[in-house]
């Protein structure tokens, strides 16, 4: 407990001197860790785990990272919690912003940095994007609501790295399925597709 509670004393250190740096590391680590689970437990890949994919979930995170952080800092600057009815507002413009354009870079920078053309990168965007984003609409209005209201600002990027977790395994799975497979109720083999959401009806 002594060791958990050091490093959680260093890392908070590093949070505040390097916060850019810090917030940025922890993010690619959050979204490579998502994917090294999605592949063992989710897709069972045991001892073919795709690495290089597991790589550019890192890469990702060390690009959306701080993306991430101008975010918060911007929206506590313009809409500053000094009431409910600006927590209300600060909510509705991330779910209505920064949530459908995070979905929809997060999707043109895997298939960038996969080696897609452009059409073939549209075609996923058309095919996932909605699905991923209503299933969105389920977890993070919640989760924010808790992070704006109760989450210091330093803290709150890295409040939603730790619930991402679960978020980017889903992303993980969604962004590497072929594209027209999520149509489908059973896979080749007669195995129901994985289903992260809320409601299995999406």
């Amino acid at each position: 407990m002594r060791v958990i509670s050091a490093l959680w004393v260093t890392y908070q250190r590093y949070l505040t001197t390097h916060p850019w740096k810090t917030q940025t590391l922890t993010t690619a680590v959050m979204f490579s860790t998502s994917d090294i689970l999605t592949q063992q437990i989710i897709e069972k890949k045991g001892l073919h785990h795709d690495f290089r994919r597991t790589l550019r979930m890192y890469i990702m995170g060390v690009i959306i990272g701080p993306i991430q952080r101008t975010w918060f800092l911007t929206l506590e600057h313009l809409l500053p919690p000094t009431s409910k009815m600006q927590i209300l507002k600060k909510l509705i413009v991330d779910q209505t912003i920064y949530g459908p354009f995070i979905i929809f870079f997060f999707y043109s920078l895997s298939g960038t940095l996969s080696g897609k053309d452009i059409s073939e990168i549209k075609e996923v965007i058309e095919e996932k994007y909605l699905r991923t984003l209503i299933t969105g609409y389920k977890v993070w209005p919640f989760v924010q609501a808790i992070n704006f209201t109760l989450v210091p600002v330093q803290l709150r990027a890295n409040f939603v790295q730790g619930v991402s977790l679960g978020w980017n395994m889903y992303l993980s799975w969604m962004v590497n399925k072929p594209v027209n497979s999520l149509t489908l109720t059973h896979d080749s083999l007669g195995e129901k597709n994985p289903d992260f959401s809320v409601d299995s009806d999406i």
